[in-house]
């Protein structure tokens, strides 16, 4: 069945493409030029093929992110305010802590980000243990409030004396990320981000933890009855999600942004529920999903600049990719279900 489940969400995407191009057409846009901006943004030359893995590494980390809280019961809407408080923990580390090696400024701080998003990511989840609060709503508003403050701090206490933009200072040369492709802005947080892929998805299917992860995010009241320790489960899923997502926010700053500034993320964290989704939970599903969001994110771009696609539209497109991908996945299962049971 995984050859046909690949053929069928190829079918999938090429249906709401064709979709997209039929409501093109009906917009006075040629699709077959626009379509060739996306395809040639991401492929036709060095910068954009490195520009398309660049913002892979973002979604990437708040893919997996949603992935981990998914498997562990803990619905996570957050990743969007947990990556923006992951970019301040590591612009605090990385711009003010002087005389540093390279090797070890980068490390604390990613460690720092890590650390910021898992302490946001454990406030709906201290809400959630303590008052029974659901976590879906938690994490949205923190998205809020975390916006809202990296603004205020933006504004004040991380905005240079000397600087007429509301930025955060820049962090030091020892914290950047170095360029692994020349002439290109791919970094080296390209090869950490595939190794935690690696690390996460060895933890959830190879290790107790993960095994206990996966149990409460099954059924909490027969993980509950086997003896696991419903609360330090949570703690570390919690952890582990927050951490994840906070840890794509520090490596997005040291690797291509370098300081905060307003609109930093541009919505990777709730792209990353998306890419989540359609990558069905698998490794290898999730990095492909998210290759795709990272060439229509820079294809979306140039269709609009050269194919004078609106925006609106390129929105729609990116939602129909997403809609007819789900519903292949659903269409999958039916057929492995049919399958199994003719052969029962």
């Amino acid at each position: 069945m995984g050859l046909i489940s690949v053929f069928i969400s190829i079918l999938a995407i090429a249906f709401a493409l064709l979709i997209g191009a039929i409501l093109m057409a009906l917009a006075d846009i040629n699709p077959w030029e626009a379509y060739s901006y996306l395809l040639k943004s991401s492929f036709r030359n060095r910068y954009g093929f490195g520009e398309t893995l660049t913002r892979f590494i973002p979604l990437l980390f708040s893919a997996l992110s949603f992935a981990v809280a998914h498997k562990s019961g803990f619905f996570n809407v957050g990743a969007e305010g947990q990556l923006l408080m992951g970019a301040v923990g590591a612009v605090l580390v990385g711009a003010y802590l002087q005389g540093l090696p390279p090797v070890l400024h980068i490390t604390l701080s990613i460690l720092a980000g890590i650390l910021f998003g898992a302490i946001w990511a454990g406030i709906a989840g201290l809400l959630k243990l303590a008052f029974g609060s659901n976590e879906l709503i938690n994490t949205m508003m923190l998205n809020y409030v975390a916006l809202l403050f990296v603004e205020f701090l933006i504004h004040g206490p991380l905005k240079p004396a000397d600087s007429y933009l509301y930025v955060s200072a820049e962090v030091l040369p020892s914290a950047k990320l170095p360029n692994i492709f020349p002439r290109t802005p791919l970094h080296l947080g390209l090869i950490i981000s595939l190794v935690v892929v690696a690390g996460v998805f060895y933890l959830i299917y190879r290790t107790p933890l993960g095994y206990q992860m996966r149990t409460v995010g099954a059924n909490i009241r027969a993980a509950s009855y086997a003896g696991i320790n419903i609360v330090r489960v949570t703690i570390a899923a919690l952890i582990m999600t927050g951490g994840l997502a906070g840890m794509g926010g520090a490596i997005e700053l040291l690797g291509a942004q370098f300081k905060v500034v307003e609109g930093f993320s541009s919505g990777y964290g709730y792209d990353g529920i998306g890419v989540a989704v359609m990558g069905r939970y698998n490794p290898v599903g999730i990095v492909l999903a998210t290759l795709l969001f990272a060439i229509i994110r820079v294809g979306t771009g140039a269709m609009q600049r050269g194919a004078g696609v609106p925006f609106p539209l390129l929105n729609v497109l990116q939602g129909l990719i997403i809609i007819f991908v789900i519903a292949s996945g659903y269409l999958t299962n039916k057929l492995t279900e049919a399958v199994v049971g003719g052969r029962a």
